[in-house]
């Protein structure tokens, strides 16, 4: 079964990470207005496309770069 993995990164070194089964994004999909799925989207987090991935078995992997208590961090985001 697929996996979500979600890794948060602070000057290059890992400062967090927590995995998911890549199945919940399914429920999320659902539950979550389109307005939020197109702003992760324009973000490049592909939910429908992550889905499709865990579904397929095939790798994906996505970064975000943002901003959090005005410290610049990196979230990345792998179906494995």
């Amino acid at each position: 079964m697929a996996k979500v993995m979600v890794e948060k990164f602070v000057g290059g070194q890992r400062e967090a990470r927590f995995s998911f089964p890549a199945s919940f994004l399914g429920l999320a999909s659902a539950l979550l207005p389109q307005s939020a799925l197109n702003a992760l989207g324009n973000k490049g987090i592909d939910v429908p496309g992550m889905l499709l991935a865990g579904k397929l078995g095939v790798p994906y992997t996505a970064s975000v770069n943002v901003v959090e208590k005005g410290i610049s961090k990196r979230v990345v985001v792998s179906v494995v």
